[in-house]
C-alpha cells in the first residue's frame, strides 16, 4: 500500500511538471528566439513614434531630455553626460557595442576557420561601407546640401543588426547558414567600423590628451590580461569601467570603449578538455560516494563540496568570451535596445518633415542604404571570389548573397544612433528628425525588396523542404 501511494504521488508530481512546462515552454522559446529582439525593438519604436506625435504622450517624448548631470563636490561636472538620453547613448549603448565586439570575435574564432573564409566578410564589409558613403556624398553634397549634413554618411553605412537577423531568421529556409553568418558578420563589421570612425571624427566635446593616454594605458593592461589568459571577469570589468570613463572624458564617443574591451576578452582557456573530463569524473565519483538518500544536499557537506568543485571546473573550462556574451545578451536585447528606441526613435511626422524627404540629404541616405549596401557587398564579394582572394560559404548561392545584402540595408536603429553621434553637437534638430524618418523608410523598403528577391529567386534548402 505504501509503495502504491508513493507511485501515485510521483505520477501526480510528473503531471504537474508537464502542465507547468506546457505553460512556461512557449514563453521560454519566445525569449530564446533571435527574432524576439527585433520584435521588441519594433514595438518600442512604435511607442516612441506615438509619443512624439500624440499630445497626451508628450511627457514620454520629453522625459529623455530631463537633466541627469552628476557633479563632484557639488561644483564641477563629474561626467560630460547631462540628460537621460545621453546616459543611454554613451552609457548603455557602450554595452551594446561591447556585445557586438564579442559577437564578431567569436565569429572569427569559430566560423572563420581558414584565412580565405575570414577574408570574404572583410571584403564584403569594405564594400558595404565604401559604396553607400560614396553614393551619399555624390547625391547629398552634389545636390547642394549644407555642410552640416556631411556627417550624415554614417547613417548610410550602418546596419540594424536586430532587424537584419530577424529577417534572416524568418527566411532561414531559403538562406544557407553560411550566408546568414556572412551577412551577420558584415553587419557587425560595418556598424563597428562606422561607429569607430564617427567616434574619432566627431568628438562629443573638446579632446583631452591626458585622458587618451590614460585610456591607452588601460588598453595595455587589458591586453596583458588577455596574453596571460586570465579567465576571470572581475579584472576585465574593473578595467572596462575605467576605460569607458577615460574614453568618455577624452572627448571620443564612449562606444569605442565597448568595442576595444570586447576585443581583449580571451577566447581560449588554460586547461584542456581531457583534463576537465578527468577531474570532473573524479569529482562525480566522490559525489557518488558521499551520496545518501536519507540526507538532503543542503545537509551533506561532502556533496556540496563536490558540487562547488564541479562548478569551478565548468567555469574554468568555459572561455570568458562565451560567459560574457551569455551574460550580456538578455540585457542588450530586452533592456538596452528597447530603451534606446524609446529615447531616440521619436520621429515627428508633420508637413515640414515630409517636405524634407525630397532633399538631397534624404535621397543620399535612402540610396546609400537601399542601393549602396547591396551593390557594395555583392560586388566586393564577387571580385574577391573571382580573384580567389576569398571563398564562398558552403552551399551558398549568389542569389542568397544578393538578397541578404539587400536586407543589410535595414539601417534603422544604428542609422539613428549614427545621426545622434554626428549631429549631437550641432543645432540641426530638423536633420536629426529627417535622419530618423528616412532611416525608417529605407528599412521598410530594404526589408520588402529583400524578401521579394529571396522568396522569388532562392529555392528552399533540402533540410527545410517538406
Amino acid at each position: 500500500m505504501i509503495h502504491k501511494s508513493r507511485i501515485a504521488k510521483a505520477r501526480r508530481v510528473l503531471n504537474q511538471m508537464r502542465s507547468a512546462r506546457s505553460i512556461v515552454s512557449p514563453f521560454a522559446k519566445f525569449l530564446k528566439q533571435q527574432t524576439t529582439g527585433g520584435i521588441l525593438l519594433l514595438l518600442f519604436s512604435a511607442i516612441a513614434v506615438a509619443a512624439a506625435n500624440i499630445p497626451s504622450l508628450q511627457w514620454l517624448h520629453h522625459f529623455w531630455d530631463k537633466d541627469l548631470t552628476l557633479t563632484f563636490n557639488f561644483n564641477a561636472s563629474f561626467l560630460p553626460l547631462h540628460t537621460v538620453r545621453e546616459w543611454i547613448n554613451s552609457g548603455l549603448m557602450t554595452i551594446f557595442f561591447f556585445f557586438l565586439g564579442l559577437e564578431i570575435k567569436r565569429e572569427m574564432v569559430t566560423e572563420w576557420s581558414s584565412s580565405r573564409s575570414v577574408r570574404l566578410p572583410i571584403f564584403a564589409a569594405i564594400g558595404g561601407v565604401v559604396a553607400p558613403a560614396a553614393i551619399y556624398f555624390a547625391v547629398a553634397l552634389a545636390g547642394g546640401s549644407s555642410a552640416d549634413s556631411a556627417p550624415g554618411w554614417g547613417m548610410a553605412t550602418t546596419t540594424g543588426l536586430a532587424f537584419t537577423i530577424c529577417m534572416l531568421t524568418l527566411l532561414r529556409s531559403r538562406i544557407s547558414r553560411g550566408v546568414k553568418v556572412l551577412i551577420t558578420s558584415v553587419a557587425i563589421i560595418d556598424t563597428l567600423a562606422t561607429v569607430t570612425v564617427l567616434s574619432l571624427l566627431y568628438p562629443t566635446h573638446a579632446i583631452y590628451i591626458g585622458f587618451i593616454v590614460a585610456a591607452a594605458a588601460i588598453v595595455c593592461a587589458l591586453a596583458l590580461l588577455n596574453r596571460l589568459r586570465v579567465n576571470y571577469a572581475f579584472p576585465y570589468l574593473v578595467l572596462g569601467i575605467l576605460l569607458w570613463f577615460f574614453v568618455l572624458r577624452s572627448g571620443i564617443h564612449a562606444a569605442l570603449a565597448g568595442v576595444i574591451l570586447a576585443l581583449t576578452i580571451p577566447s581560449s582557456i588554460r586547461i584542456n578538455q581531457i583534463r576537465f573530463y578527468a577531474r570532473s569524473k573524479f569529482m562525480l565519483e566522490k559525489f557518488k560516494e558521499a551520496y545518501n538518500t536519507a540526507t538532503p544536499l543542503l545537509k551533506n557537506e561532502q556533496e556540496q563540496k563536490q558540487v562547488d568543485n564541479i562548478l569551478r571546473e565548468i567555469n574554468n573550462v568555459t572561455p570568458l568570451i562565451l560567459r560574457a556574451e551569455n551574460a550580456v545578451y538578455p540585457w542588450v536585447h530586452f533592456c538596452i535596445m528597447p530603451l534606446f528606441a524609446l529615447a531616440n526613435i521619436g520621429i515627428i511626422i508633420n508637413p515640414a518633415s515630409v517636405e524634407l524627404l525630397t532633399s538631397a540629404t534624404a535621397l543620399g541616405v535612402f540610396l546609400g542604404l537601399t542601393l549602396g549596401k547591396p551593390v557594395g557587398i555583392t560586388l566586393m564579394s564577387f571580385v574577391a571570389v573571382k580573384l580567389k582572394l576569398a571563398a564562398l560559404p558552403e552551399k551558398a548561392r549568389w542569389t542568397e548573397i544578393i538578397g541578404g545584402s539587400v536586407l543589410a540595408g535595414m539601417g534603422f536603429s544604428m542609422s539613428i544612433f549614427a545621426a545622434a553621434v554626428t549631429f549631437s553637437g550641432l543645432d540641426v534638430a530638423d536633420l536629426q528628425n529627417l535622419g530618423k524618418l528616412i532611416a525608417l523608410i529605407s528599412t521598410l523598403f530594404a526589408a520588402l525588396c529583400g524578401c521579394i528577391i529571396i522568396l522569388a529567386a532562392c529555392k528552399k534548402h533540402t533540410s527545410y523542404a517538406t
